[in-house]
């Protein structure tokens, strides 16, 4: 399953067999098969070289993303929609 989800995220070659975490060639980043790592990333870890950081940073990003999908979908009418993206949003931060 491992190098299914690396070959979907064009990274396969770079995992070695059985491993579940490879090194990004750009960056060199140590990242979890699957794990979403934009190239943004990329840029971030040149300049503080620190991965929980950029976690961080990242999951603050995607964290205001889902409030401001939320906020649009409840104002629009989609209360149920709004209500689900929540809940999601509760569910991971447990």
């Amino acid at each position: 399953m491992h190098e299914q989800q690396a070959q979907q995220a064009g990274t396969a070659k770079y995992v070695p067999a059985g491993s579940s975490v490879y090194e990004c060639p750009e960056c060199g980043m140590a990242i979890a098969v699957g794990e979403y790592h934009p190239y943004a990333a990329c840029l971030m870890v040149a300049g503080c070289h620190d991965g929980a950081t950029i976690r961080e940073a990242l999951m603050a990003v995607f964290e205001d993303g889902m409030r401001v999908a939320a906020e649009k979908c409840r104002n629009s009418g989609s209360a149920s929609i709004a209500d689900k993206i929540e809940s999601l949003m509760r569910s991971d931060a447990d």
